[in-house]
């Protein structure tokens, strides 16, 4: 239950969360993600690439954002939430619509590239610093619903886009993609996505939270920098090792498919769960329970001999559960240990980490499998980075206050 400040709060701004969601649902981290893998064997069946060639388009696209995130980061905290996410919107729905008209692989690639460089100010970036302007007693629970609109697209994007490719070929899919972002979510941010204020000029005054330089300087930016880059390594590496780890054990690809749905359903869960929790505890700790929980899940799916069920369907869980809150943890808590002043830019960059990690995670999962015929050793250091980065976040101390600062200056 929210207090008395938390329901003010949602009752002045539920619909920049409904608006949030649906922007992350729709956006450059969600939806080209959710369906790339629906459009592998279509490509293939076209042009004849082989699927790890065309799965490098997104690697492309994460190195595209690698090298603008850091830019859509200073305009949010420059020109506000709103007018970033409404333009690039625009580029994401038309860099959708482009990649419907490659001719070849290059092509392809830059497609990939140009997607990026339009669409990745909808990335979270802007999302929770719009939300988190708008929410203070309950922005855990605001941030947690908005971001469970990942977890939505996976549930709904690709049963919705396969029928599309099934029936009308691969290129309408990219099309209605692109349509998608242009025809649904871009009306409805441009009708209830608002920033809060008038965002404040905290680089030259020094209130509402740190400097660039001051956070950049700061022990506790570079903690999180690394907690969240080994974080995303490990559970963007496990994530896809568990289907083919589940059919190496014999299960059926059907079967294994249907454990890793649970992930997904998991991080739905985890979301929201790590949002309320987070209004109510000090984050660290928030983070390292639910950070810790798939040094489990390595180690039980280390088990060669587990194939239970039951065991099994536990591992994905936390797994999920941890993959879920990470997001949530990463962005609350740069709002509350740098304030929201300059908090674009300074998420951006830990959110460049996680891309980092997140892009470097499964291949070197399965360099490991395809070096030593097996997932263990590698699960094995999975669970050492789950158990001991988590506990670097404890060493940050309590949140400062920014009013106090904002009045001393």
């Amino acid at each position: 239950m929210l207090d008395p400040d938390g329901r003010r709060e949602f009752a002045a701004g539920w619909r920049i969360v409904v608006a949030g969601l649906v922007g992350v649902m729709f956006g450059i981290s969600a939806l080209p993600f959710y369906t790339l893998g629906v459009f592998v064997r279509p490509l293939g069946d076209s042009f004849g690439w082989s699927r790890e060639a065309i799965q490098w388009g997104f690697t492309v696209q994460m190195l595209g954002m690698l090298c603008v995130a850091w830019g859509y980061g200073l305009l949010t905290d420059r020109w506000g939430a709103r007018r970033v996410a409404l333009l690039s919107q625009l580029g994401l729905g038309l860099g959708l619509v482009g990649v419907a008209a490659v001719q070849s692989l290059p092509h392809w690639y830059v497609a990939w590239f140009v997607l990026a460089l339009l669409g990745a100010g909808t990335s979270p970036i802007t999302w929770t610093r719009g939300v988190a302007g708008w929410f203070d007693a309950a922005r855990g629970t605001a941030l947690g619903l908005m971001l469970a609109g990942t977890g939505l697209t996976a549930v709904i994007a690709p049963p919705l886009v396969t029928a599309i490719v099934a029936e009308h070929g691969w290129r309408w899919g990219y099309a209605a993609l692109g349509a998608g972002v242009l025809m649904v979510a871009l009306p409805v941010v441009a009708l209830f996505f608002r920033d809060a204020a008038p965002l404040p000029h905290a680089a030259r005054s020094g209130s509402g939270g740190l400097t660039r330089r001051e956070a950049f300087a700061s022990r506790g930016f570079w903690v999180m920098l690394v907690v969240f880059f080994l974080i995303t390594f490990a559970v963007s590496g496990m994530i896809p090792t568990i289907v083919p780890l589940l059919m190496d054990r014999g299960f059926a690809a059907q079967e294994a498919a249907l454990f890793a749905s649970l992930a997904g359903a998991a991080v739905i869960a985890g979301r929201i769960a790590a949002g309320i929790l987070l209004d109510r505890f000090w984050a660290p700790a928030v983070a390292a329970a639910f950070l810790l929980l798939p040094a489990a899940s390595c180690l039980l799916l280390a088990m060669g001999g587990v194939t239970s069920p039951a065991v099994i369907a536990a591992a994905v869980i936390l797994l999920g559960l941890a993959a879920g809150a990470e997001f949530d943890l990463a962005a609350y808590m740069t709002s509350r240990y740098f304030g929201m002043a300059n908090y674009g830019l300074i998420y951006s960059q830990l959110m460049m980490g996680m891309l980092v990690g997140g892009g470097f995670g499964p291949p070197v999962f399965g360099r490991v499998f395809d070096q030593t015929g097996s997932y263990t050793p590698i699960l094995l250091a999975a669970a050492g980075i789950f158990v001991l980065a988590p506990l670097l976040l404890l060493t940050l101390g309590r949140y400062p206050s920014f009013a106090t600062r904002a009045a001393a200056a």
